[in-house]
């Protein structure tokens, strides 16, 4: 009888903890609000170029995938995501060595990599309230070139930086019959080795299970708001940069669940 009990503990302590594994693949749109701007600290001139002063201030699709597994209380994500824009404008002011008031082309692109795991402190499979941490790598390109008639010299101004951010997340979730909600908030501000790095993430989701159900074999219709949040300041070799950008967009994907 004793070894029947225990048996029957340790089953019902596996199904329990049987891991939840959900795959989505989903694209979007990113619309960037901010300013970006580069200094010459020989020079001690500062200015800012906003979004619209590069031509970068239109809606981008974005394309991206999102593996979360879940094994009784702790929920692992992992998710990648990439934009990219061009467009053309002309600067408000000097641009690294690029001077103020002229016509450019402008590229940026921006991938965002992420990592956390949250602890559940509500067990049941109706709500999730979960606190954690994790780290989102942040990897940008901005390229900007001069379009005068007769450029002299190098006339392009760039930078390329991958920068690991540290996050403490939270996480909270509803279950109700076919639909699943949650809301991801993420973010953490660091200074370390005189650059300075804000950044913030918030994903609100809703899932509708067309086959199956949330928590076992389904497919789910997917649909989502994300807003992300960068403020960072760094100096690169005699240059001063700081980028202060927003951005939001809606994104809506499939959902395979095991």
């Amino acid at each position: 009888m004793k070894s029947q009990s225990i048996a029957a503990l340790l089953a019902a302590c596996a199904s329990c903890a049987a891991p939840q594994l959900t795959l989505v693949g989903h694209q979007g749109s990113f619309t960037p609000e901010g300013d970006i701007s580069v200094d010459d600290t020989t020079t001690g001139a500062t200015s800012a170029n906003s979004v619209e002063n590069f031509g970068l201030d239109d809606d981008a699709t974005t394309t991206g995938a999102r593996l979360d597994l879940k094994f009784g209380s702790p929920h692992l994500t992992l998710s990648t995501q990439s934009s990219s824009w061009d467009g053309s404008g002309t600067l408000n002011g000097e641009f690294g060595g690029l001077n103020g008031s002229l016509d450019v082309d402008s590229e940026f692109d921006l991938a965002l990599h992420r990592g956390l795991i949250t602890f559940d402190l509500v067990p049941t499979d109706v709500v999730e309230f979960g606190l954690g941490f994790g780290v989102t790598v942040v990897d940008f390109d901005v390229t900007v070139t001069e379009t005068e008639p007769i450029p002299i010299g190098d006339q392009t101004e760039s930078i390329e930086e991958t920068l690991p951010v540290p996050l403490l997340a939270a996480r909270l979730g509803v279950r109700v019959w076919r639909f699943d909600v949650e809301a991801l908030a993420a973010g953490l501000s660091v200074e370390t080795g005189g650059n300075e790095i804000t950044y913030l993430e918030l994903d609100a989701n809703a899932k509708f299970a067309f086959a199956g159900s949330h928590g076992g074999l389904c497919g789910a219709f997917v649909l989502g708001w994300r807003q992300d949040a960068l403020d960072v300041k760094y100096r690169d070799d005699t240059e001063d940069v700081h980028l202060d950008l927003g951005f939001t967009g809606p994104y809506f994907g499939l959902l395979l669940g095991i």
